[in-house]
């Protein structure tokens, strides 16, 4: 914890280093402002969203807690946000205001995840007679994404099966992992960009959207299965 004069403005010098990336600079930074960052993450705040006064209560879970802590300074030293710091202010708001972004980012990413969910688990429309075409396609793509996923690196392919098989949320599946939810989330990412990349070689063209389906619906949790995507995807060869 700073006390008296904050750290980067009574030391230029290390403000250089910092805004450089240098090793011990980053860590006396850290160690300065830890417990600042611990402690809003677990007392939690309030914030505006949607016209509306939301309470975040903060983590309860130890787990949770460290995840939040780390991710926040993994933002925090990148090189854009060290870059981005002028020096002048403290660096601690500065720091506490990137935990509460990341923080209300999560969670509006948690709801909108909870709306897809309840999407995917309705009753999804059924044709009363499948045509000939829909029949193969959906053969096709329950195939394209069994050869995906068999041909994954095993990181990915436990991430899949934890992500899209058992329907874990993002910070469950970090927690199975060992991971932080920053490191799920890219992991995440990289895995439907492979996907993308996957169908455009075999002559699919699909939106990130329709792929995501496809991923959700394909890990066998969701009711109406791949069928579903394919009744309202557009695909061509």
């Amino acid at each position: 914890m700073e006390s008296g004069v904050p750290l980067l403005i009574s030391d230029r010098e290390l403000l250089d280093a910092f805004r450089r990336g240098e090793r011990q600079a980053i860590e006396r930074v850290y160690h300065a402002h830890v417990g600042q960052v611990t402690g809003l993450l677990r007392k939690g705040f309030s914030f505006m969203s949607g016209g509306q006064q939301i309470q975040f209560r903060g983590y309860q879970d130890d787990w949770e807690l460290e995840c939040a802590v780390q991710d926040t300074f993994i933002l925090a030293f990148g090189p854009a946000a060290r870059k981005a710091y002028d020096g002048i202010k403290p660096f601690g708001p500065y720091l506490l205001t990137i935990a509460r972004n990341k923080v209300i980012s999560n969670l509006r990413s948690d709801q909108r995840e909870l709306r897809r969910r309840r999407e995917f688990s309705a009753e999804p429309p059924r044709e009363s007679e499948p045509t000939p075409e829909s029949v193969i396609m959906r053969r096709q793509m329950r195939e394209l994404v069994e050869a995906f996923v068999g041909g994954l690196p095993g990181p990915y392919r436990e991430f899949y099966q934890l992500r899209y098989g058992e329907e874990l949320n993002l910070m469950e599946t970090a927690r199975r992992l060992g991971v932080t939810r920053m490191k799920a989330r890219i992991r995440e990412q990289k895995l439907r960009k492979r996907f993308l990349e996957f169908l455009r070689k075999r002559g699919y063209s699909l939106t990130g959207a329709e792929a995501l389906v496809c991923l959700v619906l394909a890990g066998g949790g969701a009711t109406g299965g791949v069928e579903w995507m394919m009744a309202g995807a557009e695909l061509w060869i």
